[in-house]
């Protein structure tokens, strides 16, 4: 049960609390039409998401999240202690074999169905590189992850490991994270943790997570306002959990919009923004701007970057943030878990997937995320072109 994101835990608490009764749809994307799977990986993949039946919390899992994550509350951790996936009605997956594409969507109540997410999307990267990408082995594996560790604290920059959802495999994810404990070993103070609960659990550091894109889609959906949807969506999750788990997520409709609403009020009780799309450069400046605008002093809070990083990017961003005296993390998934190189020559990289789930529907209405990069957006074509309109009439729409 512990081998997900922290972050999906605590959402499931959030939707237990204020949406026990939504009904909702995922569906997964590939954003590289040129991964195509096969039969023999869509049958594998098939019965791994079966076998999720027989996965439970053990008591032992209960306690760890009792103590390590204190923002969890009792009732929740009751309610997951009793949680069961039920994948045979819960999911449905088929494979169009002249394309080689994966229709895999997540149907049931929202506080149900929530943590299949990062589940689906390890087992469909898995069951590609197992049975359809097999040019690859783990040699230097521990090698590369350590020479990222080091470069990273050489430069100074806090980092976790954000890696589960676009993993190679689970034994990847546990070099990467057995290699990084041996550089924070030798140089404490640099590696935050890790999003995955079981591996935060089996090093002895902490479970890293903030909040994902489905909260603000869903809450803007169900609530019927693109324009106060962040608004609403941080004010309940502050309702949560408090103090704890505070950065704002700003891209699921712009970072435009996101500033609108996000005033001086929500901007003192969050400790931070995270970055998730677009220049993250500009990102700054404005993230800086919009602290002075409120009379906040910037060097007062953080801000998170988790798109698509790789050391070299986060040195750069970290000394852009350095300039503005604004302090910086970073999250790190697809660099570390899914960098490798092909075994039968090793100049030419095993691409890694491009792939995620995202919440189409609540209630029956449509759920869409307006990126800070247009090729991102997802959801409805129809509903993403009323929610631009909406805000666009507003003045609130990016670019």
């Amino acid at each position: 049960m512990l081998d997900q994101d922290l972050y999906k835990f605590c959402m499931q608490q959030a939707v237990l609390e204020h949406y026990p009764e939504v009904d909702v749809e995922y569906g997964f994307i590939n954003r590289d039409p040129s991964t195509r799977f096969t039969r023999e990986s869509f049958e594998w993949l098939q019965r791994k998401i079966s076998e999720l039946s027989s996965v439970a919390a053990t008591s032992e899992d209960i306690a760890y999240l009792r103590s390590a994550c204190p923002y969890l509350s009792s009732a929740y951790l009751e309610y997951l202690s009793q949680y069961r996936f039920n994948p045979a009605a819960e999911v449905i997956c088929g494979l169009n074999e002249n394309t080689g594409s994966l229709d895999l969507r997540v149907r049931g109540k929202w506080r149900q169905v929530i943590l299949y997410e990062i589940l689906l999307l390890a087992l469909v990267s898995e069951s590609y590189y197992k049975f359809v990408d097999k040019d690859w082995d783990y040699d230097g594996q521990r090698e590369k992850i350590m020479a990222k560790g080091a470069a990273l604290v050489s430069a100074g920059c806090k980092f976790a490991e954000f890696g589960t959802r676009r993993r190679r495999d689970f034994k990847t994810q546990d070099i990467v994270m057995s290699g990084l404990l041996e550089v924070s070993a030798k140089s404490p103070g640099f590696l935050s943790g890790t999003s995955n609960v079981y591996l935060a659990r089996k090093y002895n550091v902490p479970p890293i997570g903030t909040i994902g894109h489905e909260w603000t889609m869903g809450i803007a959906a169900l609530e019927g306002t693109y324009e106060n949807g962040n608004s609403l969506a941080l004010k309940m999750w502050h309702s949560t959990f408090g103090g704890s788990l505070g950065i704002a997520l700003t891209d699921t409709f712009g970072t435009k919009a996101f500033f609108a609403n996000f005033d001086h009020d929500l901007a003192s009780v969050y400790a931070g923004v995270r970055h998730d799309s677009g220049d993250p450069i500009k990102f700054i400046e404005s993230v800086y701007n919009h602290y002075r605008y409120l009379g906040i002093d910037p060097s007062t809070k953080v801000v998170i970057f988790s798109d698509g990083l790789n050391p070299d990017i986060a040195i750069h961003i970290k000394n852009n943030c350095e300039r503005y005296t604004i302090k910086c993390s970073f999250g790190i998934g697809t660099n570390f878990t899914n960098d490798f190189s092909s075994a039968s020559d090793q100049s030419s990289a095993s691409k890694a997937v491009n792939i995620v789930i995202k919440l189409l529907r609540c209630n029956d209405k449509p759920c869409v995320k307006l990126s800070d990069v247009t090729t991102k957006h997802t959801g409805d074509i129809a509903e993403v072109k009323r929610a631009q309109a909406e805000l666009g009439d507003l003045g609130l729409l990016d670019g």
